[in-house]
């Protein structure tokens, strides 16, 4: 676990995910390692957990730990604006108005949420991790993390054939056009559209590497020993893993009553840990490092 780099928390919403999210970056941070703790959860709760304000820019927690919670309405408008922008660099001023107010329809398609998260995760990884030994990400509840996982791959493959389809409209273009005595290398390059292309494919397989590298991240499920987030547990594993990444961690959260050996059962092959269930609700760094070392202990 020490020799990771990003560290990505999913589960079930009110299972304890921030909690423990934000236990394994304090356990980090007081390791020695520089830890940035990253809140992707619409209903942050964050800053209530480490009992301080941590809001939309990363303020400093401790000596070695950061964090910050992602305004997901606000990055939405923001990957918008970006598209927008680029929009006007390739589109007809003819059209350009029709095509922005379609835009605007996105931002309540299916799929808008999840995809301005990845462009935030990539921004995150992108900028911060020459400054930071560790990351880890406070993810949204299950449904959305899947959704959000599976994204990269297909992106991947669906700006494959866009790519493809704009270079033989190019060359399409290039051939009836006698008297453009461009090589079509010469036109590819120079087209704005296939550089915004490319970049994209570029930026979506960058963050694709990094998510599927065993060797830098660390993918772990938050659970309860309750019959159904254990069940929503056991089908965001299947589902993550069908889309490629591997499920290395499943944590109980306040455990209580169950055998050890019935819910290893339902996770086998994992690394089980059990964190057991508290008195009061454990806020603030003095609670956290009880859990941290807790977990950090059972998963040597």
């Amino acid at each position: 676990m020490l020799s990771k780099k990003f560290f990505f928390f999913s589960g079930k919403g009110g299972v304890g995910k921030t909690t423990i999210s934000s236990s394994v970056a304090l356990s980090f941070s007081e390791k020695g390692f520089k830890t940035l703790l990253v809140s992707l959860d619409p209903a942050h709760s964050l800053s209530f957990v480490l009992e301080k304000d941590v809001g939309g820019k990363i303020n400093q927690v401790s000596s070695n730990l950061f964090a910050v919670e992602i305004d997901v309405e606000k990055e939405m408008k923001d990957y918008l604006k970006r598209v927008k922008k680029e929009a006007e660099k390739i589109v007809s001023p003819v059209i350009l108005e029709e095509v922005k107010a379609q835009i605007d329809l996105a931002f309540y398609s299916p799929g808008a949420f999840e995809l301005a998260i990845l462009d935030v995760i990539y921004k995150i990884i992108s900028e911060n991790e020459m400054s930071y030994d560790k990351i880890v990400f406070d993810t949204a509840p299950s449904g959305y993390t899947l959704r959000l996982l599976s994204l990269p791959l297909l992106l991947d493959k669906w700006l494959d054939q866009i790519i493809k389809l704009r270079q033989e409209a190019l060359k399409y273009e290039l051939y009836s056009d006698l008297k453009d005595k461009r090589k079509l290398t010469d036109v590819y390059s120079e087209d704005p559209v296939l550089s915004i292309l490319k970049r994209r494919k570029t930026q979506f397989e960058t963050l694709r590497k990094k998510l599927f590298n065993l060797k830098e991240t660390l993918f772990g499920i938050v659970t309860n020993p309750a019959v159904l987030p254990i069940k929503i547990a056991e089908r965001t594993v299947k589902e993550l893993e069908a889309s490629g990444i591997e499920v290395k961690l499943i944590v109980f959260n306040r455990f209580r009553g169950k055998s050890l050996d019935e819910v290893e059962k339902a996770f086998p092959k994992k690394k089980v840990i059990i964190i057991s269930e508290r008195e009061k609700e454990p806020v603030g760094i003095k609670e956290l490092r009880k859990i941290g070392k807790e977990l950090l202990f059972q998963f040597m």
